[in-house]
């Protein structure tokens, strides 16, 4: 069986071929999120394995209430503005120490709570330097092969199946 990198490496190229993959190395400020929607890798430092923080995707298919599929607009830069599981720190009201870095671990189960304590100092148990970070989106935009959900559960099954596992930010699969 390939490893987890290995299989990675794979995807990585089927979608850089078409355009589809994209890094964002070392953000030194508020992260400019690629258009479109798909899945997104967050590392620290470089990608490997053990560096693996956290897989989500953005997009989902949904009956609308005439009965058809549709994409909700979910997007990547929507991701900007979640608190639970995780958060992106970029916003006036952070604390300095806590600008341009990502957090995870909620102090609160609650999410009503935790939309509260957001800019605490506590309110997260690890944060990561946006400056330490990669950011590997798969943009699903053009590429019909896969929908949203089904390419997360293939990264996150890998990770799990070598690791026994799952990244340190991610809580199910």
């Amino acid at each position: 069986m390939n490893s987890f990198i290995t299989f990675f490496e794979n995807l990585r190229e089927e979608f850089d071929q078409v355009g589809a993959y994209k890094e964002l190395k070392y953000p030194k400020s508020k992260i400019d999120w690629a258009e479109g929607y798909g899945v997104y890798t967050l590392w620290k430092q470089e990608i490997k394995t053990d560096n693996l923080l956290y897989v989500g995707l953005t997009g989902k298919y949904a009956r609308d209430p005439r009965g058809e599929i549709k994409l909700n607009n979910g997007s990547f830069k929507q991701r900007a503005g979640r608190w639970t599981p995780y958060r992106f720190c970029d916003s006036r009201k952070d604390p300095a120490d806590y600008k341009y870095t990502f957090r995870y671990g909620p102090k609160h189960s609650n999410v009503n709570r935790q939309g509260k304590a957001k800019y605490d100092m506590d309110a997260y148990a690890t944060t990561i330097p946006y400056n330490e970070m990669i950011i590997a989106t798969f943009d699903l935009t053009n590429k019909s092969d896969y929908t949203p959900a089904l390419l997360e559960a293939l990264i996150l099954t890998r990770f799990l199946s070598e690791r026994g596992d799952l990244p340190p930010a991610n809580n199910e699969l």
